[in-house]
């Protein structure tokens, strides 16, 4: 059995929430869609959060598939979402909606992953924690051919105490400021949530508003975590 809480903030009133959370029977995906300026063309006649949506849950059917691997599920989601278009979008654009993804399912004995491009995948194997990432795989946009170079395995389930799928936004205290680690990121979920852990990050931000001790493009960016506990 796997447990799965959640929480997203909104990085700025000015900008739509470009991530998404779905989870389902053992599976959960977190997806954060690459922003770019609010007034560039993109081809697509319905925008980067319906884009993030669609090839979420469409991903996540495919994950409960069991018959498939994640690469797999990937590939056929992007598949799927670029036939939704309805032929009205250019998918060639090169500011076409694009996005990372970070899949978890358990199945059987064996829990399945993927990590595309920066967000972050937690895993907690009896107390030794393992982060995942694959900055330089790409992101997941219109060519279902760039799911095979997702980050991809398999745990078995007797080892898996805990994991978590963190958008970049939500994973800054650890891998951006240093005021954090990953094993503290559990914790943190753990004990107070997956909105403690925005918070934090929030606070943090709060604290460098012009990013003088921490440079980053945005102040604040959309922020997503979900937390997995495996009850033995």
């Amino acid at each position: 059995m796997m447990q799965v809480t959640w929480a997203t903030d909104q990085g700025s009133p000015a900008r739509p929430n470009e991530d998404f959370v779905a989870t389902a029977l053992g599976a959960a995906v977190v997806l954060d869609g690459m922003s770019i300026p609010m007034d560039r063309e993109t081809g697509c006649v319905h925008g980067r959060p319906w884009y993030v949506g669609q090839l979420a849950t469409r991903l996540l059917a495919g994950l409960l598939d069991h018959r498939q691997g994640p690469a797999d599920a990937l590939a056929q989601a992007i598949a799927e979402t670029a036939d939704a278009h309805g032929g009205h979008c250019d998918l060639s654009h090169p500011w076409t909606p694009a996005t990372t993804v970070v899949a978890l399912r358990a199945r059987d004995q064996v829990a399945d992953y993927l990590v595309l491009s920066d967000s972050t995948l937690l895993l907690d194997q009896g107390g030794q924690v393992t982060a995942l990432t694959a900055g330089g795989s790409g992101f997941a946009a219109a060519d279902p051919r760039v799911a095979g170079r997702a980050l991809t395995g398999s745990t078995p389930l007797r080892d898996l105490r805990r994991a978590a799928l963190l958008t970049d936004g939500a994973t800054r205290l650890a891998d951006r400021f240093g005021r954090s680690d990953w094993p503290s990121t559990l914790a943190t979920l753990a004990e107070r949530g997956p909105a403690a852990l925005i918070e934090q990050v929030r606070e943090a931000e709060r604290s460098d508003p012009d990013g003088r001790r921490w440079p980053r493009n945005k102040r604040h960016d959309d922020a997503t975590a979900a937390f997995c506990e495996f009850p033995s």
